[in-house]
């Protein structure tokens, strides 16, 4: 797209911007710190002229949209979300061997938590006995979100791909080679788990060859944790982590089982384990 088509596209999102935020011409210019002599040239469909980048990301600030749709380059307005003051990356584990995943649930007490895993998640997961040399059956998930959370207190949502699950079952992906005994009951104990639990613990699980999501967890409405290897990166904007919620609720909406039977899919899959 050359610059003439970009700044016409432009303008044209630029107006609707400015028809349609309710405070008016004058109180949109001021909080984006733009006079009048700029817009009027921004406008002008004489003229290809095109904002700084700076000047850009104040406007979709202050008007709720993206950069990408003031640009033309996508449809949805909400689109991306610039991210700022209210991103940090946390360690997992601190330099004095605490877990920031303490406070976070604490802060989230009597919220829902809604959890997308790396793998395995940790409340359905059955570790291995202490004294037994295997690896654990998370096939390298570290992350225990949902350590030491009690379900009298929360709702917790899951939603993870099914492939994972067949995966375990086939002991093939993470799995390859794992033990067959060891496959079996943790498949068998999530049955139970998710049976015993329901609906205060619901399961989701969506196809992954459709669908696929980063690991995050939403604590209630306070904050987001993006699960990054040894580190979270975590989100506190009350706009972005609703829009985390909307992208789990998004990854509900196609799951292939429902919640309320995926202890029947599980069991099954625990009889297809061989070996």
């Amino acid at each position: 797209m050359d610059k003439r088509d970009l700044s016409a596209m432009f303008k044209e999102r630029l107006a609707q911007v400015l028809s349609s935020h309710p405070a008016g011409k004058g109180h949109f210019l001021r909080e984006v710190g733009m006079d009048r002599s700029a817009l009027s040239q921004f406008l002008n469909p004489e003229l290809d002229r095109l904002p700084r980048a700076e000047t850009l990301r104040r406007i979709a600030r202050v008007s709720g949209v993206s950069v990408d749709w003031l640009l033309c380059l996508e449809n949805a307005p909400e689109g991306r979300q610039e991210v700022a003051e209210s991103v940090q990356i946390e360690k997992a584990v601190q330099a004095d061997g605490s877990t920031p995943l303490d406070q976070w649930r604490s802060a989230a007490a009597g919220f829902k938590l809604r959890y997308v895993p790396s793998t395995l998640p940790d409340m359905v997961s059955l570790a291995p006995d202490a004294d037994a040399d295997v690896s654990d059956a998370r096939g390298g998930g570290v992350e225990n979100v949902l350590g030491r959370i009690s379900l009298d207190d929360m709702d917790v949502e899951i939603a993870m791909p099914v492939q994972t699950l067949r995966d375990l079952s086939a002991r093939t992906g993470l799995w390859r080679g794992a033990d067959a005994q060891q496959c079996r009951a943790q498949l068998t104990y999530m049955a139970r788990v998710c049976k015993e639990n329901y609906p205060a613990l619901r399961l989701h699980l969506y196809d992954g060859t459709k669908t696929f999501s980063a690991p995050f967890t939403v604590f209630g409405k306070q904050r987001v944790a993006l699960y990054i290897g040894d580190a979270y990166l975590v989100v506190s904007s009350p706009d972005q982590v609703k829009g985390f919620a909307k992208q789990f609720d998004r990854l509900v909406r196609q799951a292939v089982i429902g919640s309320d039977r995926v202890h029947e899919l599980l069991t099954e899959l625990a009889g297809e384990v061989r070996g």
